[in-house]
């Protein structure tokens, strides 16, 4: 019985060593799981937290980059001008009275006031519908920097080398005997930047009150003043500073063939203006040159598109068209511009003859340091660029100087 009973209390202890045994085991596990989880959950945390951090320093390097490298894109021009205008913190401060003037960079002459013209008092008693925008007469469509190419630089002076003369001795020879030496010269030639302006007067109310409307009028009328004084320049600019060398004088193109020596001196029946473009078209060939422009006043356009034989029939047949958006007198693209003078033609290869070369963008700048603009509450707007204009051949251009002579000289005696 002793032993039964010793047997069952042994029993009994060994029960309660493994159930505390097994309860303690499950702890440890129950522990030890709570630490991984723990310890996952920290270190996905920390991974969280560092992706997030590397991200934010990613956003903000892309976002600084943009800032640094990237550059608006404008559809148009004008839209280019407006943003600067708006954001402009120069015209801002202007605006405020803390400056007195204010300067607009974008890489003339009319007296605008608040009181617009035809307005009146006595119509405004019930009420006023104003409609947006500034109206005004257009600009020239097509500009000389248009067929003339564009290039930049950082100099005051543009050097350039070309053939002044050149004897050419090339001959077939005998045996044994020596040949004749061609020669030829060669020119250093300065193009130099020459600075254009424009300016235009408004009034103090108008500048800070019209907004939008006055930044788009402003964006259309000053670059539009400086590419018709540019033009004048590129086409008869005498070339002694501060003016531009121009294509329609002697340096800058061979005039129209009038002399006897002509190809088509007194040969042409009843010689129009059609006759004395094609004519030129054949001196720039004979000069080893192929028109890509002709230049002219749009008069002398449509008086040759107006051009009637005897029997009151059109001349103009196949040669005068329109296509790919331009005007062409015998497939040659015509540049319609009223800076050049009516009866004056030029005919050239514009893509080769010569080249614009752009020191400073276009530049706006205000200010009412200009005469009495302060005391009569006026606001000067000066519109100015810097440019030079290297002629590399005066061959590449056939310049007519007068439609008239020139119809004489081929028209038949």
């Amino acid at each position: 019985m002793e032993e039964n009973k010793t047997k069952q209390e042994l029993d009994a202890l060994c029960d309660k060593i493994d159930s505390k045994i097994e309860e303690s085991s499950q702890q440890v596990k129950d522990n030890l799981k709570h630490e991984v989880d723990n310890f996952k959950s920290n270190e996905i945390k920390d991974l969280l937290d560092k992706h997030t951090n590397v991200v934010d320093r990613l956003d903000k390097i892309e976002v600084e980059n943009k800032k640094d490298a990237s550059f608006p894109v404008y559809k148009t021009k004008n839209e280019a001008f407006k943003d600067a205008f708006e954001n402009s913190e120069s015209l801002k401060a202007m605006k405020n009275k803390s400056s007195d003037n204010a300067n607009v960079e974008v890489k003339a002459d009319v007296l605008i006031s608040s009181a617009f013209s035809g307005a009146n008092s006595a119509r405004d008693a019930t009420g006023v519908d104003k409609l947006p925008g500034i109206y005004r007469d257009p600009a020239a469509y097509t500009n000389m920097r248009d067929v003339i190419p564009v290039g930049t630089t950082a100099s005051n002076v543009v050097r350039f080398v070309k053939e002044a003369s050149w004897t050419d001795n090339a001959a077939a020879v005998a045996e044994g005997s020596a040949p004749s030496d061609s020669e030829f010269t060669l020119s250093a030639n300065d193009a130099i930047v020459q600075k254009l302006t424009s300016i235009m007067t408004i009034s103090q109310e108008m500048l800070e009150d019209s907004g939008g409307q006055l930044s788009s009028y402003l964006s259309a009328r000053i670059p539009a003043k400086l590419n018709a004084l540019l033009d004048t320049q590129l086409i008869s600019g005498n070339g002694t500073s501060p003016n531009l060398q121009g294509i329609a004088t002697n340096a800058g193109s061979t005039d129209f063939d009038e002399s006897s020596s002509g190809a088509f001196y007194q040969s042409i029946d009843n010689a129009t203006a059609l006759d004395v473009i094609i004519v030129a078209l054949n001196q720039l060939a004979l000069a080893n040159y192929t028109a890509d422009t002709i230049l002219l006043n749009p008069t002398d356009f449509h008086k040759i598109y107006l051009l009637k034989s005897t029997t009151n029939e059109y001349l103009r047949g196949n040669s005068v068209t329109s296509a790919d958006g331009f005007l062409r007198i015998n497939g040659v693209r015509c540049l319609v511009n009223t800076q050049i003078s009516a009866g004056q033609v030029v005919v050239g290869n514009f893509s080769m003859g010569s080249q614009i070369w752009q020191r400073e963008g276009l530049s706006v700048s205000f200010g009412y340091e200009n005469g009495t603009n302060f005391a009569s509450y006026l606001v000067s707007v000066r519109g100015m660029i810097r440019v030079a204009h290297s002629i590399y051949s005066s061959n590449a251009y056939i310049w007519v100087g007068n439609m008239t002579n020139a119809k004489a000289a081929i028209e038949t005696p």
